[in-house]
């Protein structure tokens, strides 16, 4: 039996995953950019940059409170100053 060559296998892998995969266009509050990615409707993906600095911050959550909860936490923080 013959493998299908590995370009072929990522493009299929990729193919399956996007179509499980909800995004959303990026939103700015007090000079965060945030952006988000739903897999199979409980995985959740964040990820936060700074306007200012560039920073980003990238987070993976499987409880959507959680994730909401570490947003708040950030956009409390301001854009220009945070240092992790």
């Amino acid at each position: 039996m013959q493998e299908k060559p590995l370009k072929t296998q990522h493009h299929l892998l990729y193919q399956k995953l996007k179509s499980k995969i909800s995004y959303f266009q990026p939103v700015v509050k007090n000079d965060w950019i945030i952006k988000f990615s739903v897999l199979k409707e409980t995985d959740i993906l964040l990820i936060v940059v700074s306007r200012h600095t560039g920073q980003t911050i990238i987070r993976y959550f499987s409880d959507e409170q959680d994730a909401v909860d570490f947003i708040n936490v950030m956009i409390s923080k301001s854009a220009f100053d945070y240092q992790v």
